[in-house]
C-alpha cells in the first residue's frame, strides 16, 4: 500500500511518537534480527532444526514432528536458540495487535455504529464513534443507559479510504481489535506518504535504541513515523528526499537478515545524496 495526500491540515511531527517510545521500555520492540542468539541460517517450512529433543523444545514458529523425534520449522525465517527453546524469526507475517500500539489504519467500510479498518492484521480493527470524540468535549449519560453527545462536541466523521493514526484499545482472540483516534498525534492524516513493509522487518527500521530511525531521519531530513503494523508515514521537504527515504527503507526490508546493516545504510544514503545532488 502506498498513499499520498495533500497537506490540508497543520503538519504534526509524528516522528516525535517514535522518539517518545524509545524511552518507554514497555513499548520498545526488540530487534531480534540483531539478537546474538539469532543465527544467519535461513530455514524453510518443514526443515529439521534439531533431533536433540531431550535438550531442546519447540518455541515460536516451530513444532515437534509426528513422533516427537525432531523439531521442525513452520515458517520461512531465521533460526534462533534461546535457552532450551528453538524459535524461527519469520521474515514475513501479519501484525498481531497489542493494546497501546499506535498504528496506521485504512478505513475500508463504515455504518452508523462503527468503522471497519484494515490494520494489516488477520482481523479488521473496529473504530466506534464514541472513540473518535474530540479532546475537550463532554460526554453525558441519560437515564436508561442511552448515551447522547452534548452539543459542544461531536464524533469525528471519516470516509472510506481515509488513513488514520490510531491506538489499539483492546485486542484478544475472541473479538476484533478495538481502536481509538482520541489522543496526541491520533486522527486522520491528510499529508505525507504512507508505505507498507513486512511487519517482522519493522524492528530493523527502528534499530537498537532507535539507531536506524535516527540515521534515516537525520540524513534525509524527512519526518518519519514507524508503526508496529508495518506501515510507515513519511513527509519530507520535497519528493526527491522522500523518494530517497523510501528506497532506503526498501533496502532495509530486503537486507533485514544481514549483519552490519546500520553502518551500511548510513554509507548508502550518503553516497546516494552525492549522486543525486541532495543536501
Amino acid at each position: 500500500m502506498e498513499e499520498e495526500n495533500s497537506n490540508t491540515e497543520e503538519d504534526e511531527d509524528l516522528s516525535d511518537v517514535n522518539e517518545e517510545e524509545e524511552n518507554d521500555d514497555d513499548s520498545e520492540e526488540k530487534d531480534e534480527f540483531e539478537d546474538e542468539e539469532t543465527s544467519r541460517d535461513l530455514v524453510v517450512p518443514g526443515e529439521v532444526l534439531t533431533e536433540d529433543v531431550e535438550n531442546y523444545l519447540p518455541g515460536r514458529g516451530t513444532i515437534f514432528n509426528s513422533d516427537r523425534t525432531k523439531i521442525i520449522s513452520l515458517n520461512i525465517g531465521l533460526k534462533q536458540i534461546k535457552k532450551n527453546y528453538i524459535n524461527v524469526i519469520p521474515l514475513r507475517g501479519f501484525y498481531t495487535p497489542r493494546p497501546g500500539d499506535k498504528i496506521i489504519a485504512l478505513v475500508v467500510d463504515k455504518n452508523p455504529v462503527k468503522y471497519k479498518c484494515d490494520i494489516n492484521a488477520k482481523e479488521y480493527g473496529i473504530l466506534k464513534p464514541k472513540n473518535t470524540i474530540k479532546r475537550g468535549g463532554r460526554f453525558r449519560s441519560m437515564r436508561g443507559g442511552n448515551r447522547n453527545y452534548s452539543s459542544e462536541q461531536e464524533a469525528e466523521k471519516y470516509e472510506i479510504g481515509d488513513l488514520l493514526v490510531v491506538k489499539v484499545l483492546s485486542a484478544d482472540r475472541l473479538n476484533s481489535p478495538e481502536l481509538t483516534t482520541v489522543g496526541k498525534y491520533l486522527g486522520k492524516r491528510n499529508d505525507g506518504i504512507v508505505i507498507t513493509i513486512d511487519t517482522p522487518k519493522i524492528p530493523r527500521v527502528i534499530g537498537r535504541n532507535g539507531s536506524m530511525i535516527k540515521i534515516l531521519k537525520n540524513l534525509t531530513g524527512c519526518n518519519i513515523f514507524v508503526t508496529q503494523n508495518g506501515r510507515i508515514w513519511i513527509k519530507g521537504s520535497d519528493i526527491r528526499h522522500e523518494r530517497l527515504l523510501i528506497e532506503a527503507i526498501r533496502k532495509i526490508e530486503r537486507e533485514a537478515h544481514t549483519v552490519g546493516l546500520t553502518d551500511r545504510m548510513s554509507e548508502y544514503i550518503e553516497n546516494e545524496k552525492k549522486k543525486r545532488g541532495l543536501k
